[in-house]
């Protein structure tokens, strides 16, 4: 039996065929997005923020909100860089098909090309690991059908994917089995962009930096010139998108939650160091040598870190207050550590961290049988599994990055258990295959879901609609208004209507995050005089919506749940008759000269 070695040729359009049959039946599911209902807060927001962006309404160094009416001012901290791929389609698009459908449009198409450009970065990670055209097909598929996939749908517009698109290809510069200044270029600029498009990268940038560093200790002078290229691109990139990113021309930005003056300063000083090292020292005589020199770079880099913003070590959320830590930050689905996230949903859970361990596995696997010349790489592999794995463990948000490693891990080893059964083919190799393909797939492990199902508590759950533009419709109509909502309705009611919301789900607008939770939590009595503070003259409610159930069942007498059980106090004022409502949301208006 020959072995799988179709030409270079063949396996590049089957590659690019498979891709694009998982980006079409992907796109499949393009028809909320393209009718402008996007997937979650953030995607309604950055998509507000683009429209900000295009009116002249904000400049591209402003990115607050101008109608998150919070005593911090609608405070953002988010990065531009992904408004400027949607602002570019949209722009292009709306003279030909009017602005509503190009958002629609852009909304589809931008999730696409990530998912396009990830499946890329897969397929040529697999390669340069060492993988057969099986398991490149394979690591592919295990990617779309990861719970990374739940970032790269159709109305999935925020930062997530384009940060595992930049995390990806900067390890697949990290692989390259030829160590040019291109490798060296794209890994380079890579890392600043990562921390510039979201702090929560940091960890997979540092770890992008230590491999480049580890590759020159191992190999030594055929790294340097590489390491070299690194160096001078992480300083050159971390000042572009320091000086040029939003947001940004705004002097010293101490902050942690961003890339801030103490990420850019470190990244400057790091960067230098290996330049210098690279330089000085190209062909240092031994491991230990070079060791000792990457080892003061860092240790450099890090005290610059330390010395100009000290407090960054610690929890970006560190200044969160706790009234808001506890009963707002907590309950953010993806911020959710492995305890809440099993006492939540158990069969979830196991889907969640039973892939991202499997892909640490399926990777020791692969590297304690790696050819001489693939040890290193497969060793880069096992630490991004294990990376993303112990911060999913943190922070439900890294599953998408331990889900994309698994995804390589796991393809893997599976093209080299399907090479065995071609090769000998029998029961017994069968078998092995498809334990293989079982435990290292993400279907191995939705399996306990389905079958942990409990068909009776699906079919008694009532589904409302709370964020839809058809369920706002009746909203948006009204003038412009200051309306206090529920945290998790303060996005859509901006993005669908044209109203000023009191709160939203932004940890930087902690008073108005912590004045929401205090008057859902709080009397009835004392509801109105608090809302009245804020500026609000209609209050919008949502039957239903996660958040309100929340507040009831921690204040029993408190104001949400009043309004949960149906009581609502004769100072609100539905701007809606009962019978001709068309969504679940009513807005109420808020009588201040009534007892």
């Amino acid at each position: 039996m020959q072995s799988e070695r179709p030409s270079p040729l063949t396996s590049k359009w089957v590659l690019i065929i498979f891709g694009l049959i998982v980006v079409g039946l992907v796109a499949l599911q393009a028809g909320p997005a393209l009718s402008g209902d996007l997937r979650g807060n953030d995607d309604m927001m950055r998509m507000q923020q683009v429209r900000d962006l295009l009116s002249g309404e904000r400049g591209w160094y402003d990115v607050s909100q101008r109608r998150l009416l919070t005593p911090e001012g609608g405070e953002m901290h988010w990065s531009r860089l992904p408004d400027l791929f949607i602002a570019a389609i949209i722009f292009l698009l709306q003279p030909l098909i009017g602005t509503r459908m190009a958002e629609g449009v852009a909304a589809t198409l931008w999730p696409m090309m990530q998912l396009s450009w990830i499946l890329a970065m897969v397929a040529i990670c697999l390669k340069r690991l060492g993988a057969t055209l099986s398991g490149q097909l394979a690591g592919m598929f295990f990617l779309a059908t990861s719970f990374a996939l739940f970032n790269l749908v159709p109305g999935r517009i925020d930062h997530h994917g384009l940060g595992l698109a930049l995390t990806l290809t900067g390890f697949a510069a990290l692989l390259s089995p030829i160590r040019n200044a291109r490798s060296a270029f794209v890994g380079g600029a890579c890392v600043p962009v990562m921390l510039s498009l979201a702090i929560e990268n940091l960890p997979a940038a540092a770890f992008l930096i230590a491999g480049f560093s580890i590759a020159w200790i191992v190999r030594g002078g055929i790294e340097a010139g590489r390491l070299r290229i690194f160096g001078a691109t992480l300083v050159v990139t971390a000042l572009l998108t320091y000086v040029f990113d939003a947001p940004g021309a705004q002097g010293v930005r101490t902050v942690c939650d961003a890339y801030g003056q103490s990420h850019f300063v470190a990244l400057l000083v790091g960067g230098a160091g290996l330049f210098i090292i690279a330089t000085a020292a190209p062909t240092a005589d031994t491991w230990r040598l070079r060791f000792a020199l990457i080892a003061i770079a860092g240790a450099v880099a890090l005290a610059t870190f330390i010395v100009i913003n000290p407090s960054c070590l610690g929890n970006p959320y560190g200044n969160v207050l706790e009234d808001v830590r506890t009963g707002w930050l907590s309950g953010v689905g993806e911020a959710r550590n492995a305890a809440a996230v099993f006492a939540d949903d158990a069969a979830k859970a196991v889907f969640y961290f039973g892939f991202g361990f499997a892909g640490v596995i399926a990777a020791l696997i692969c590297l304690l049988r790696a050819p001489d010349g693939l040890r290193l790489a497969r060793s880069f592999l096992l630490a991004f599994c294990l990376l993303g794995f112990a911060i999913s463990l943190w922070q439900l948000r890294a599953a998408m990055m331990s889900h994309a490693f698994a995804a390589i891990a796991g393809g893997l080893l599976t093209g080299f258990a399907f090479q065995h059964w071609r090769r000998k083919r029998g029961g017994q190799t069968a078998l092995v295959l498809v334990l293989v393909a079982l435990l290292a797939s993400p279907a191995g492990w939705r399996l306990p879901g389905l079958l942990l199902a409990d068909a009776e508590d699906e079919a008694e759950t009532t589904d409302y609609d709370c964020t839809s533009a058809a369920a706002l419709a009746q909203v948006a109509a009204a003038p412009s208004m200051v309306v206090f909502t529920p945290i998790d309705l303060g996005a859509p009611l901006i993005y669908h209507t044209p109203h000023y919301a009191t709160a939203a789900p932004y940890h930087r607008n902690v008073h108005a995050l912590s004045r929401t939770l205090n008057i859902y939590s709080g009397p009835v009595s004392r509801a109105r005089e608090k809302m009245s503070r804020s500026g609000a003259t209609h209050l919008l409610y949502c039957p239903g919506l996660n958040e309100m159930a929340a507040y009831a069942e921690r204040a029993p007498d408190g104001f949400a749940a009043a309004l949960e059980s149906g009581n609502i106090p004769n100072w609100l004022v539905a701007t809606t008759p009962e019978e001709n409502r068309t969504g679940d949301p009513v807005l109420y208006s808020i009588v201040f000269d009534r007892n």
